[in-house]
C-alpha cells in the first residue's frame, strides 16, 4: 500500500487549470446562445407560455451540467479546482448578459418584450447551474483534503 506524503498533495494542488480556455468557453456559450435566441427566440421563449418556458429550464436543467462536468473533465481540472473552474464559466457570461438584459428590446427583437422577466430569471438559473455543477462536483475532495 502506497501512502500520498505531503509533497504529493502540494505537487497535484498546484496543478494549474486554464482560466483562460473556461473564460473563452464561457465567451463561446453565451455567443451562441445569444445568436440561438434573437434569431430563434419568439418560437421557444414564448413567457406566456408555461410549456414553452419550462422546457427551456428544463433543457438549461439537462444540459449545462453536462456542458460544465464535460469541459472539467475533457481539461482533467481536479476535483478541488472545480470551483474556480466554474466561476470562470459563469462570470464572463454574466457580465455579457448585463448588457443583453438591459437592451433586451434591441438585441432580441424578435423576442416579445414581456419576456424580459423571464429571460432574466432564466439567465439566473443557468449560471447558478454552472456554478452548483462546479461546487457539487469538487465538494467531495474539499472535504477529504482537509
Amino acid at each position: 500500500m502506497q501512502t500520498s506524503t505531503r509533497f504529493d498533495m502540494t505537487e497535484n494542488r498546484s496543478q494549474n487549470i486554464s482560466y483562460g480556455f473556461f473564460f473563452f468557453m464561457s465567451f463561446l456559450v453565451w455567443l451562441i446562445a445569444t445568436v440561438i435566441i434573437r434569431l430563434w427566440g419568439h418560437t421557444f421563449f414564448i413567457a406566456e407560455n408555461n410549456l414553452s418556458m419550462g422546457g427551456s429550464f428544463l433543457f438549461s436543467l439537462l444540459c449545462l451540467p453536462l456542458l460544465a462536468y464535460g469541459l472539467f473533465r475533457w481539461k482533467k481540472v481536479q476535483p478541488y479546482q472545480r470551483r474556480d473552474a466554474a466561476i470562470c464559466l459563469a462570470i464572463p457570461g454574466m457580465l455579457l448578459d448585463v448588457v443583453t438584459t438591459y437592451f433586451f428590446a434591441l438585441v432580441y427583437p424578435n423576442v416579445l418584450p414581456t419576456a424580459d422577466g423571464a429571460y432574466g430569471a432564466w439567465l439566473l438559473w443557468g449560471y447558478a447551474l454552472v456554478l452548483i455543477t462546479g461546487f457539487i462536483t469538487g465538494q467531495k475532495s474539499r472535504s477529504s483534503a482537509v
